[in-house]
């Protein structure tokens, strides 16, 4: 009789893979292949951690079950599962691997961390005698968080390597503990954190020594900034500033939101400026996690450059690292996503020389003539350049296309894009005054923008040659004399 395959089970491979390390493996070789695995699953979204222990509870083959269990008592990262699978073997009564008592038995020793001139990126290196654990930390959000870590073989030459590329100090393991358990809280506190290989391979590992060292006194929690001291912090910011920022209501929002940003990324220097810190904060912009206005995002642009340079000269940073910080910041908003800022570049076409009063009044007038620069066709939408009549013309007709569906609605048609063109150029300076004051009056934009239509479709009039035209003065004396009230009367 020919046997029937049995399907290899979730765990199976990983059964194997501890059947294959044998009873006298070296601890570490099984530290490695435990965290290896631990890291998969981690990376996968996937713990089966929880299911490999659950399985011992009616497994035929508890024998096959030791060797892993033995393994997950002391790596596995979650506290619950490592005393489930202590549980588990302490039912089976079974002798253990060799190796097994002999698993992150390790003792301490010196403590470094080193920190870049911002305090953007840190390095904690711990010493277990042959080996040590080193872990990058990232500051530019969630308080800190592990975008690395790794057993190294020799912790001298490592910190020498450290050393080279920033400010180094010895720290109690204490302090390392806390360090490194809050960085590793930031990175789990993000559902897809850019971490390398590394860190997935010896995740569980690392997690592992860390329970070795000494635990940290309780630190308070830093006082948040009233709001009476985010309002001197950005009064203060506008007059060092000067005229390099004009000091409007949006600017402000966004500086407002850089301080809020501080407190919950940064809450024990709020202020403090950095290449990671303020390039986060623009990704956090351009993710949507922080809402800004079109015209916020504007001042924005114009605000992040000036607030690192003028934080970054009270948090006493070198001219060198100064400069570098501002290129940085810059260099962050130039390569922004450009279909996160074409619509506002659309907008903003021939406001170079323009005041920034002047800017915020452009963007008004042009966002209300024309509220979206895309049209919808069969298979999508299609942003088109408003600063081209002809494309311009499109996105008036496909927004009001059900009120241009006869021939009689030809003269409405072209009376409506010319409204629409004087809104976007400006000209006559009549038709956006008279906007305002319907607008003012409790009329919709669509209710002002008939109403505008109508008056110039009175004066339109064929020339000789059958072309459309109207005299200017008449036409702008009737929107003078637009009462939005009249109706009323």
């Amino acid at each position: 009789m020919t046997e029937v395959p049995q399907p290899e089970t979730a765990f199976d491979e990983v059964l194997n893979a501890f059947a294959e390390l044998g009873n006298d493996a070296d601890p570490t070789r099984v530290e490695l292949v435990t965290s290896e695995i631990l890291g998969e699953w981690w990376e996968a979204d996937d713990d089966l951690a929880a299911g490999l222990i659950d399985l011992a509870a009616d497994t035929a083959e508890p024998e096959r079950l030791v060797a892993p269990l033995a393994a997950l008592r002391v790596l596995a990262t979650d506290e619950d599962q490592r005393e489930a699978a202590a549980l588990a073997l302490e039912k089976f009564g079974l002798p253990e691997p060799a190796w097994a008592a002999r698993l992150n038995q390790v003792t301490p020793g010196q403590c470094w961390r080193t920190t870049d001139v911002y305090g953007d990126e840190s390095s904690v290196l711990v010493s277990f005698g042959d080996h040590g654990l080193v872990v990058s930390i990232n500051y530019g959000s969630f308080g800190g968080w592990v975008t690395d870590a790794a057993i190294v073989e020799s912790p001298q030459d490592v910190l020498a390597e450290l050393r080279a590329v920033g400010e180094s100090a010895e720290i109690a393991p204490e302090q390392a503990h806390e360090v490194i358990a809050d960085a590793f809280a930031g990175t789990e506190w993000q559902a897809e954190p850019e971490v390398g290989e590394d860190f997935v391979r010896f995740r569980a590992l690392a997690l592992a020594r860390l329970r070795t060292l000494p635990e940290p006194a309780e630190v308070e929690e830093p006082e948040p900034l009233t709001v009476e001291e985010q309002a001197e912090i950005i009064d203060s910011f506008f007059a060092a500033a000067g005229d390099e920022v004009g000091d409007t209501e949006d600017a402000r929002v966004v500086a407002l939101r850089l301080i809020e940003f501080g407190l919950e990324h940064d809450a024990r220097q709020p202020l403090r400026v950095g290449p990671a810190k303020l390039e986060s904060f623009v990704d956090f912009v351009d993710d949507g996690q922080i809402e800004l206005t079109d015209e916020q995002d504007a001042a924005m642009a114009a605000l992040l450059p000036v607030w690192a340079r003028v934080f970054g000269d009270r948090q006493g940073l070198p001219e060198d690292a100064l400069t570098a910080l501002v290129e940085a910041v810059e260099d962050r908003l130039d390569d922004r996503d450009p279909e996160e800022e074409s619509s506002l570049d659309a907008y903003l076409t021939g406001s170079e020389d323009l005041t920034p009063e002047d800017v915020q009044d452009l963007l008004e007038r042009r966002q209300f003539a024309l509220p979206s620069l895309t049209v919808e066709t069969e298979d999508d939408e299609v942003e088109l350049d408003p600063s081209d009549p002809e494309q311009r013309r499109m996105l008036v007709l496909s927004e009001f296309a059900a009120e241009f569906d006869d021939e009689e609605s030809e003269l409405r048609a072209v009376a409506l894009t010319t409204v629409v063109d004087q809104l976007w150029e400006g000209e006559p300076a009549e038709t956006w005054i008279a906007a305002q004051r319907l607008t003012e009056s409790g009329l919709e934009r669509d209710e002002v923008l008939a109403e505008l239509t109508a008056v110039l479709e009175e004066h339109l009039t064929y020339d000789e040659d059958g072309e459309l035209e109207f005299d200017l003065d008449d036409y702008v004396a009737a929107l003078d004399e637009l009462d939005p009230g009249a109706e009323d009367e």
